[in-house]
């Protein structure tokens, strides 16, 4: 009892120290640095220019940025997201720069923005059939607006890497459990003002709900450097499709994969799914998405119990990122760093303290998930060789 107290109390010490260290951290934050900056590339923030960083940058939900040599790809867009969402921090019309945008699929709380941006920027949208046609309804003109199916040969060339579609499966949730979850979310939070129904039906409309969208409009994206570094994003987990099985034949394994960890409520029947997909393309890094709340539909979904599997099960590391924060990889060395909050020193500082293996990575929890950064040695010296 004695010794927990007091391992207690030196935490508790060690919190606030750290607390205030990262205050003073943050107050010296490179902004000019895509690895350390908040902001986005896509509103103005710092883009990598050299042939060795890949900044990998998460915008909540599936929504993710990519910026490598330049160049800045957007893989989902869904951020106006209505009243009752957490902000991500970026709103579309602050979007002012992006080389082409890739959905996953068509569903609102995937490409609600995507038309708007592409319009505006004169980019292309690529997607499966019906996102395909959604996006014809909202202004854009075939060629602007590209279809995919993902069952071979469809590949995007920009400098230093191709995107490859590759066709996947929606995640599979029966209504039922969907509408029992929502009545117990508004039985907690209250149902909606008629203004918010009203706001969210606008963001509702700019997405599609073709039933085809489970089983042929669902698109993976493989991104293959010169290098031979892979990258591959998913936007929900369902099950796995011969076109996966087909790519991961030819190719091996991934070094990176971003794979959503949403379609169920619970970790029991969530994990099984997500993990399948992971095992399938073998990285050594993962990162999710679609695990914040969409208000009314997806609860936070903590990621603690999925990496726990990843790492003891599949020796796979994770990576998991606040709103606009960034992890970057060198694509020729595949080693990769991520910047943190304090919380996760703290972690690091904890599970050391209570003899929990960290495996080489710091973590902690935070909103939007768990973040992993490089901790200097000097004031950790139990945690080291962090890249691997």
């Amino acid at each position: 009892m004695t010794t927990s107290f007091i391992r207690l109390s030196t935490l508790l010490a060690v919190f606030c120290i750290s607390a205030s260290a990262a205050r003073a951290g943050d107050a010296k934050r490179d902004e000019s640095d895509p690895c350390e900056s908040v902001k986005p590339a896509a509103a103005g923030g710092p883009v990598p220019h050299d042939d060795e960083k890949l900044v990998v940058r998460w915008l909540g939900t599936t929504n993710y940025e990519i910026s490598y040599r330049g160049q800045v790809l957007l893989f989902d867009t869904y951020f106006d997201r209505g009243p009752r969402n957490r902000p991500i921090g970026l709103l579309s019309a602050q979007v002012t720069r992006a080389d082409a945008i890739f959905l996953g699929h068509g569903h609102f709380d995937h490409m609600s923005d995507a038309s708007s941006i592409a319009l505006r920027l004169g980019i292309r949208a690529i997607g499966g059939p019906p996102t395909y046609e959604k996006l014809l309804t909202q202004g854009m003109t075939d060629g602007q607006a590209v279809r995919v199916t993902g069952t071979g040969g469809e590949r995007f060339a920009f400098r230093g890497f191709t995107v490859e579609a590759v066709l996947a499966h929606h995640s599979v949730l029966p209504g039922a459990t969907i509408a029992a979850f929502t009545t117990a979310i508004q039985t907690e939070l209250g149902t909606p003002s008629s203004a918010e129904v009203a706001a969210e039906d606008v963001v509702r409309a700019r997405g599609t709900f073709d039933p085809r969208v489970i089983t042929i409009g669902t698109i993976a994206y493989l991104l293959t450097f010169d290098s031979g570094f892979r990258l591959i994003w998913l936007d929900s987990a369902g099950p796995i499709t011969q076109a996966e099985i087909d790519l991961m034949k030819r190719i091996g394994r991934t070094d990176v994969a971003i794979v959503a960890y949403v379609g169920h409520y619970v970790q029991e029947t969530q994990i099984p799914v997500t993990m399948a997909l992971v095992q399938l393309f073998n990285p050594r890094f993962y990162l999710p998405g679609h695990h914040d709340e969409i208000r009314d539909i997806f609860l936070d979904l903590g990621t603690e119990p999925l990496f726990l599997t990843l790492r003891d099960e599949a020796r796979v590391e994770p990576i998991s990122l606040l709103y606009r924060g960034a992890a970057c990889f060198n694509v020729k060395s595949a080693s990769a760093f991520a910047r943190a909050a304090w919380a996760f020193t703290v972690s690091a500082w904890a599970r050391t303290m209570f003899g929990s293996g960290v495996g080489g990575w710091a973590g902690g929890a935070q909103s939007g998930g768990t973040s992993f950064q490089k901790l200097p040695t000097s004031a950790t010296p139990a945690i080291s060789n962090i890249v691997r």
